[in-house]
């Protein structure tokens, strides 16, 4: 009964590992061998090309920028997102008759697509006549200026991820060993101290998972760019991943793009080494 179990189980991810291997694991493989070899713009292997894809990378000065751009917005976003979706996930922890209103308010954002937010947030913060400096008050450039369009981003990029992280840490709190709680209330634990000292280390895997997520996207973020500012103003949006965007379907340079793709799944593998050694580790 056992061994049927698991064939079944293997049988139901059979076709998510397939498709997994058709269009992640070998473009990824094939881009990593790649990236050592000449490439034309047609994909024509033209010679083995050694390290020089990665030497003709860095040494350009664009992509510096692409890496100073994609940590600021990694500093900035990770910690916002995830203060964000802990505040709203701590608001609804416990269960009650009208918990379901602010869940659906919260788990919204999840309805609408990614082109969508980022017109919608292209309209709300143009111009320093924009719906956003009417409401505040301010006479900012959001789009215009470097420090606003880096805000701007930070913003939509919290939305954008917002409901799956609100739900993955809401179902944390709820599931929760009650006995723990209740014990810890016996030892006349309660409010901040409740929640900061049992409650959130409780939830500390999922916590992690949602921070892994965000960086994720933090570095793989290119979309919403590409809609919201084009790199701009002054190439203050420029990230790695739009920069990849650039280089492979604008100019069409295949090395600097195989290189690139390399690089990224090797700081995605060496993320994914960490968090599971963490995991080992607790």
């Amino acid at each position: 009964m056992k061994r049927r179990n698991e064939s079944k189980a293997y049988l139901y991810l059979a076709p998510a590992v397939i498709l997994a291997a058709l269009f992640c694991w070998y473009p990824a493989i094939i881009g990593f061998v790649q990236s050592f070899l000449t490439v034309n713009a047609s994909g024509k292997v033209l010679g083995f090309a050694g390290l020089s894809n990665y030497r003709s990378l860095f040494a350009d000065k664009a992509f510096q920028n692409s890496l100073k751009v994609s940590l600021r917005f990694i500093v900035l976003f990770v910690p916002a997102n995830t203060f964000v979706t802990l505040l709203a996930a701590s608001m609804t922890r416990r269960k009650s008759r009208f918990s379901a209103i602010p869940e659906y308010v919260f788990f919204a954002p999840v309805a609408v697509s990614l082109s969508a937010y980022s017109l919608i947030m292209k309209d709300l913060f143009r111009g320093n006549a924009s719906v956003i400096n009417k409401i505040t008050g301010l006479k900012m450039g959001w789009i215009t200026e470097p420090a606003g369009a880096m805000a701007t981003l930070v913003i939509l990029g919290i939305f954008l991820d917002f409901g799956i992280d609100y739900i993955l840490l809401m179902c944390a709190f709820r599931s929760s060993d009650k006995s723990v709680l209740e014990a810890a209330r016996m030892d006349g634990a309660g409010g901040w101290r409740l929640f900061l000292q049992i409650e959130l280390p409780l939830i500390r895997e999922t916590t992690l998972v949602t921070i892994f997520l965000a960086l994720k996207d933090a570095i793989l973020i290119s979309a919403p760019i590409i809609i919201l500012t084009e790199g701009g103003p002054y190439r203050s949006t420029e990230t790695v991943m739009f920069y990849y965007y650039l280089e492979a379907f604008k100019s069409g340079n295949r090395g600097v793009q195989n290189a690139l793709s390399a690089l990224v799944i090797v700081i995605a593998a060496i993320f994914m080494a960490l968090y599971n050694s963490r995991r080992r580790a607790r």
